[in-house]
């Protein structure tokens, strides 16, 4: 019988601590910050070509269609789940940047744990306004309340 369960890959759990290089968390809030930015306006640009073809589908179809432009703002979800979730694991703007999300065993995650990285931001944002983003000033890690509950780490690419 296998040690496996094919649920869970074996190795470090989320309370075990991964050996990071030193350098891996250097500038990392300033990076995560601008990739941030740089990934809203790509966010609101398919966002608006998702409204505008939302609008047409609704001209269309007389009008059958114009609630599925209620949709759009998936649009922000699937942008960074697949990408925190591909090969790369991180966002065209974090690419630029010279970061990357891991998971806390030094994987790269996959798209569950990039859609509850995505959701878990988004929801401690919304709730504790920018509050939730003071946390990463006070561990060395640089992690945000959202890394912390879903057992992820943003890394220089450099690093790794």
């Amino acid at each position: 019988m296998s040690e496996s369960n094919n649920v869970a890959p074996p190795g470090l759990s989320a309370s075990e601590s991964f050996d990071w290089p030193a350098s891996a968390f250097d500038g990392v809030i300033m990076a995560r910050s601008l990739a941030f930015i740089a990934d809203f306006f790509v966010v609101c640009v398919l966002i608006v070509l998702a409204s505008a073809l939302f609008g047409v589908l609704g001209v269309l179809t007389f009008g059958l269609l114009w609630p599925g432009a209620l949709l759009s703002p998936l649009v922000a979800l699937a942008y960074f789940t697949l990408t925190l979730g591909g090969r790369h694991s991180a966002t065209p703007g974090m690419r630029w940047q010279g970061i990357e999300l891991r998971a806390w065993n030094g994987h790269r995650p996959g798209y569950l744990q990039a859609a509850l990285q995505t959701v878990l931001f988004y929801v401690t944002v919304t709730v504790g306004t920018f509050f939730v983003l003071l946390v990463p000033f006070f561990n060395k890690r640089r992690r945000c309340l959202h890394d912390y509950l879903c057992g992820t780490v943003f890394v220089r690419s450099s690093s790794l």
